[in-house]
């Protein structure tokens, strides 16, 4: 008889729909290894291969993380930064930035240095992202038991994207995260009384801090906290009020506070990218681009990967309306970018599994079938997904694989700078100023100018300005953009660039990078005696 034979049918009522206590599967009393030891084990697993890749690869996702996050975070907390016009005009809010400050004030007592406060703000983000495979396991085990539970937490701690963007800064990694724990938070039968109520308030500010982080998010959220509770009215109520004091709090006082009007990281921001039409300039997508990615990225896998969604998505219906509603809402921007969607790249893994475990059970009623035929299958499609269908993934993946190494060269550079004796100030040539590592990777009380200063604030195809500045100690450092920089060569004594942008009475100190587009080849130059 199958070993998946065991497995409890599934319901067809629509009960089987609504929220479910997770209980613990019965285990043989001879089992070695519990269902809780194997959920340990593969957060384990998942936490190694998300450490392995903050250890030994120095990448950026986006140069967002830089700029918009911990640029600003070290202008808050040491006064110093290149200023982008997000931050000027009051789009981005000071959430995130606050939180990475905090990190970096905690640790500067201990080790004032971008090799401390990167990686354990990267760390933080690391942990943050074992939520979906640790969500995997426990919503699969409420579904399908032991095979959904292993299933779910085995995609949701192996896939590609997951791995990748672990370390990364981002708000919608963030955003996505707490939201998917207030989902799971929702997937349990809330029952009554004081506790419940405290859960819902509690489940509702975790939806809230998300739809803040990333306002995008917001009506895919409130479609899946309907979907689970809209049967109540009362727990929608109590759920609505604990989104509310977050929001309030997070988006309307702090936007208060640091810009002068509340929802402005909101309401500016839609006006700018939407209206003003800023997102259009920076390029555009077509339409479906959110789902073609999933069907470049599977290849021949595709219809197989499809199919077996469907299956989980049958299965866990609010998982898979929150995934759907994120990728029609991003349908409609015409810019378009990967991070953008996180919240479905992280949705998409467990679905498969679920389906994975759906597969199983339907094996499992065949009666004829060998155990071993059907733990075959299991192996053999779990093989697949997570070995050969990754490995395609990573080599069709629209962040190639010199992705892993991106922007590399840049944040090597930078620490070789910062370690020149008699640094007095830095020139940074031909090096797009979004792309650099600023103040949070030099650490240095310098000035720093960029030749393409005034270069990054057009943009092509807008009228619209993009104001920029850079400050040291709270203080504006005036800049020598395009030809001027190379008549203020007594301003700085170190130089950044590519090799060919060596300037005259400068010598190479040290190359970086391998000349990929992702890793471009990156160089320190040094020239003997002061600055002026």
């Amino acid at each position: 008889m199958c070993c998946c034979a065991a497995v409890a049918p599934m319901r067809n009522d629509p009960a089987d729909f609504r929220p479910l206590r997770l209980q613990q599967p019965p285990m043989p009393a001879d089992t070695a290894l519990s269902p809780a030891h194997v959920m340990l084990l593969i957060l384990a697993l998942a936490a190694g291969l998300r450490l392995w890749s903050l250890l030994t690869h120095s990448y950026v996702a986006f140069n967002d993380e830089t700029l918009q996050y911990f640029e600003q975070a070290h202008r808050l907390a040491y006064g110093s930064g290149v200023v982008p016009w997000e931050f000027i005009d009051g789009i981005r809010s000071w959430l995130l930035p606050g939180l990475i400050a905090g990190i970096m004030r905690l640790l500067s007592p201990f080790e004032d240095s971008p090799d401390a406060y990167v990686p354990a703000v990267r760390l933080c983000f690391v942990a943050m992202s074992l939520v979906v495979p640790w969500l995997g396991w426990r919503i699969g085990e409420a579904r399908f038991g032991l095979p959904g539970a292993v299933a779910g937490g085995l995609m949701g701690a192996f896939s590609y994207e997951l791995v990748y963007f672990a370390p990364a800064v981002m708000t919608e990694a963030l955003a996505a995260h707490i939201a998917l724990l207030a989902l799971y938070l929702g997937e349990t039968a809330p029952g009554g009384g004081m506790m419940a109520m405290r859960r819902l308030v509690f489940t509702g500010a975790l939806f809230g801090v998300a739809a803040v982080l990333r306002y995008q998010y917001a009506p895919a959220l409130a479609l899946a906290a309907l979907w689970q509770h809209g049967r109540s009215l009362r727990e929608v109520l109590v759920l609505a009020i604990g989104a509310l004091v977050t929001v309030l709090l997070f988006g309307g006082v702090l936007d208060a506070f640091t810009y002068g009007a509340p929802f402005q990281t909101i309401w500016l921001n839609f006006q700018r990218n939407a209206l003003d039409g800023i997102s259009v300039a920076m390029g555009t997508e077509p339409w479906y681009y959110p789902v073609a990615y999933f069907a470049a990225a599977w290849g021949g896998l595709a219809p197989l990967l499809a199919l077996l969604a469907l299956v989980g998505a049958m299965a866990t219906p609010s998982l898979a309306l929150l995934m759907m509603a994120t990728l029609a809402v991003h349908m409609l921007s015409p810019h378009k970018e990967l991070r953008f969607t996180y919240l479905a790249l992280a949705i998409m893994p467990l679905l498969i599994g679920y389906g994975i475990a759906g597969v199983l059970r339907a094996a499992g009623r065949l009666r004829w079938l060998p155990g071993w035929a059907c733990g075959a299958a299991a192996v053999a499609i779990l093989a697949t997904l997570l070995a050969g269908g990754e490995a395609m993934i990573a080599r069709r993946h629209a962040t190639p694989l010199d992705a892993w190494h991106r922007n590399r060269s840049t944040l090597l550079a930078y620490a070789a700078a910062r370690n020149v004796p008699g640094l007095c100030g830095l020139g940074v040539r031909t090096e797009w100023v979004y792309f650099t590592g600023g103040y949070t990777y030099l650490h240095r009380d310098v000035p720093i100018y960029f030749e393409t200063f005034a270069a990054a604030q057009r943009l092509e195809g807008s009228g619209f300005h993009m104001r920029l500045k850079v400050v040291r100690d709270g203080r504006p450092v005036p800049q020598y953009p395009d030809l001027a920089l190379l008549g203020a060569t007594d301003r700085f004594n170190v130089l950044i660039g590519r090799f060919w942008d060596r300037l005259p009475g400068f010598v190479p100190v040290a190359c970086f990078g391998r000349g990929t587009a992702d890793d471009r080849r990156i160089c320190v130059f040094h020239r003997p005696g002061p600055c002026a």
